[in-house]
């Protein structure tokens, strides 16, 4: 199926939609305005998970990855998005969490990330 990224969630999973409908699929390793043929690995009431077959349009931010072990390892799921993207994408995630589950905490008005001194220089 075709399928449209849109944004990052949880664990850097796409949050993505399928091309013409707008049901909701979630994909390791799809990135925000990324185009790709998927195929539903597992279906959970409102949304699926996909498994990307094919990059149709990269996404784009797209930068190389720092890391030669970036495309097949896991840890680092975003290393191909730039870092000012990832910056927009925590950002946007704060924004929406804050949001969602506002409880009696004001939400700031405007946004409170503080970028690394020297990205990937720490790695735990």
């Amino acid at each position: 199926m075709d399928i449209v990224c849109e944004s990052l969630g949880f664990k850097g999973k796409g949050i993505c939609k399928v091309h013409g409908t707008g049901f909701v699929v979630m994909c390791d390793r799809a990135l925000p305005g990324e185009r790709f043929l998927g195929c539903v690995t597992r279906r959970k009431g409102s949304y699926a998970e996909v498994t990307k077959i094919k990059t149709l349009t990269p996404h784009r931010d797209l930068v190389e990855a720092p890391c030669e072990y970036a495309s097949y390892c896991g840890a680092c799921k975003a290393q191909n998005l730039s870092y000012e993207a990832q910056l927009r994408a925590k950002d946007e995630q704060v924004h929406t969490k804050l949001t969602l589950h506002r409880t009696t905490l004001p939400i700031p008005c405007q946004s409170s990330l503080v970028p690394a001194v020297h990205p990937l220089g720490i790695h735990i």
